[in-house]
């Protein structure tokens, strides 16, 4: 009987030695799933729980039909012992049930491992799970960190995958867009590539890949002209690095309608913020990346600067908590944490401070908004949905599911198919109700909710709803 108290194996310093050590990380995997065994909570989460559920009952039935087989239990009977239970007895005070139950002891390496591997780290069990160290549970209960130690502690015995070091390199692909986007946006259409990218490097050949923009969103702001003059506050534009090479008119947008409200804003020297380097636990290419971030960051927040991410949740997530859990938690590093806000979350803090503006010239009408899975995580609320009822006449339907993208992991040839079936679920949702409009605050989400659709639905993010609200127009740039 596994002691589910016993917390010396959760550990998540990336400094401790012990947390490399894969006895400990064993004997944390099967106390963790014993306990998510016997919750289930999460069963409709993310495809992990499904996947450790399912292989434990799996084992139980095998149990069964073992017994069945050889002759040591009578079906007929059993399942008359089995139904005739007395109402309100546990099953597992059951002496049937306690013989044929599957236990994670019993699970193999595969297949914890393939609980691991499922997990995209969409963080929607932790604000759910009642045995968080955040509840102040006993049982000190941090499944995403446990994922990403088990990825970690892999990763540095058989090194990284070649679709996991592409997918990291963010940067890298938005220079080359500025230059060769056209050529790049094309090529990534043509089967006989899409085959070869499938085979040599694990990008799914069906996976339609985001378009690359020829104007970045940094070399939009270089040429912008602010006419700022006495702001009501200054912020510093986080833009990612899908806003900086994809998505270039949400950050257009964002920068907008926060100058529209008098707020001054500047974009210093910035790259990715580490968040694909986290998914196969490469901490010492997360800090390389992240580390620079930090220390121009901080200079800005010394002058009494806010940071704004106008990107994807997960960015503000990573800024907000991952630096400070794989950074460590110094004085910069805090500063950043604490300082940090998504782009809905501090037009809601302008709104209570009375301090932006609403003279909208358009409606929006009825919005069906996905809820982007890093932004639940934050626990702020629904923000987005609330500036989006700024504009009058604004229906907003909350959808709660999760697209199944999480950046890299949606793309890779291993989870694709995966993927799709959590996608087509949201897509469900989202044609529930008629609405005008679909949202998301995550700009691969509504890539993948497009692609899940067939282009039915074409989400676009709150805030460029916003933007037409109050009568600017649509930014296309490529």
């Amino acid at each position: 009987m596994l002691n589910h108290s016993d917390t010396k194996d959760a550990i998540y310093d990336i400094t401790d030695p012990k947390y490399w050590d894969k006895t400990s990380l064993d004997n944390e995997l099967n106390r963790v799933y014993d306990v998510c065994i016997g919750c289930r909570l999460c069963f409709n989460l993310c495809p992990s729980f499904p996947s450790l559920f399912n292989s434990v009952d799996g084992i139980g039935d095998q149990k069964r039909e073992s017994a069945e087989s050889e002759g040591r239990v009578d079906k007929e009977n059993l399942d008359r012992e089995y139904l005739d239970l007395p109402e309100g007895e546990h099953a597992s005070e059951a002496s049937i049930e306690v013989e044929f139950r599957g236990e994670v002891t019993d699970l193999s390496q595969d297949q914890k491992w393939e609980v691991v591997d499922l997990c995209y780290q969409c963080k929607l069990c932790d604000p759910i799970c009642p045995y968080t160290p955040g509840k102040e549970h006993e049982f000190e209960l941090d499944f995403p960190k446990l994922m990403t130690r088990a990825q970690a502690i892999r990763t540095k015995d058989r090194g990284l995958k070649l679709n996991d070091i592409f997918l990291s390199k963010t940067d890298l692909l938005g220079a080359l867009g500025s230059y060769f986007g056209p050529i790049i946006n094309f090529t990534n259409k043509l089967k006989p590539f899409r085959w070869l990218l499938d085979k040599i490097i694990g990008i799914h050949k069906d996976r339609k890949l985001p378009e690359l923009a020829t104007t970045t969103f940094e070399k939009w702001f270089k040429s912008h002209n602010s006419n700022i003059i006495d702001p009501i506050d200054k912020v510093v534009i986080f833009g990612t690095c899908y806003t900086n090479s994809n998505d270039v008119d949400l950050g257009v947008s964002a920068v907008e309608i926060l100058e529209h409200n008098n707020v001054e804003c500047v974009y210093p020297k910035q790259q990715c913020c580490g968040a694909p380097h986290l998914s196969p636990g490469d901490f010492d290419s997360f800090k390389t990346q992240a580390n620079p971030n930090v220390e121009e960051l901080y200079k800005w927040v010394s002058k009494g600067y806010k940071i704004v991410v106008t990107g994807p949740p997960t960015c503000s997530l990573t800024l907000k908590s991952e630096y400070p859990d794989y950074l460590g938690v110094n004085e910069k590093v805090k500063k950043v944490s604490e300082n940090t806000y998504d782009i809905s979350e501090y037009l809601v803090m302008l709104k209570k401070e009375d301090k932006i503006k609403t003279d909208f010239k358009n409606t929006i009408g009825t919005v069906n908004y996905h809820v982007s899975c890093h932004l639940k995580a934050q626990r702020i609320g629904y923000k987005s949905r609330d500036i989006l009822r700024m504009v009058p006449d604004t229906k907003v339907n909350l959808v709660q599911q999760c697209s199944g993208m999480d950046g890299g992991w949606g793309m890779k040839s291993e989870f694709f198919e995966e993927s799709m079936k959590v996608a087509d679920r949201c897509v469900n949702d989202l044609s529930a109700k008629d609405a005008d409009v679909a949202c998301s605050d995550c700009s691969l989400a509504s890539h993948q909710i497009n692609q899940a659709s067939d282009k039915k639905i074409k989400p676009s993010h709150p805030i460029i709803e916003l933007h037409k609200a109050y009568g600017f127009g649509e930014n296309k740039r490529k």
